[in-house]
């Protein structure tokens, strides 16, 4: 199973990732339609950008709590939601540990992220020009975030050399 993965310090905080997620399943340029919001934050004068999306929980609480049923596993393991099925009652929203699941209004249903299920992989791993995300095989995540630390550590031993 593949899962998106971020990393903060590739970030750039442009945005680009929630105006191609709207391109491709709204058809439009409007991050506030988006399933990826990047959240900014100043601390101590440092920004930090991270984005909400959806982290294809294994034992979703999402499905859970879902009265109607309307959210099911695809053939690639996302978890999508059925429009058709779904009641608008937020129970998804408020069981989302993450708040990546939203109730549009304009749709009296759920939306989050489904790795976009009408493409090969999902457009803002692939459209995010600094690598911040990724599309990797979940064996390959602990991997990466092994290397990444091994890196980081390797350069503060040379800073204190």
């Amino acid at each position: 199973m593949k899962r998106i993965v971020f990393d903060q310090t590739k970030c750039v905080g442009c945005r680009v990732c929630e105006a191609i997620c709207s391109l491709s399943n709204e058809g439009e340029f409007n991050p506030e339609k988006a399933r990826i919001r990047v959240i900014r934050t100043f601390e101590e004068g440092i920004l930090y950008k991270t984005p909400v999306m959806c982290m294809q929980c294994e034992n979703p609480y999402c499905q859970a709590v879902c009265p109607a049923g309307a959210i099911s596993r695809d053939g690639r393991n996302a978890k999508i939601v059925d429009e058709k099925k779904c009641i608008g009652c937020k129970l998804c929203e408020v069981a989302c540990p993450v708040g990546a699941v939203t109730v549009r209004s304009d749709r009296h249903a759920a939306v989050k992220c489904s790795l976009c299920a009408d493409y090969d992989e999902p457009q803002c791993a692939k459209f995010c020009f600094g690598g911040a995300l990724q599309y990797m095989e979940e064996e390959r995540v602990g991997i990466a975030r092994a290397r990444e630390k091994s890196v980081k550590f390797l350069e503060l031993q040379r800073k204190e050399a």
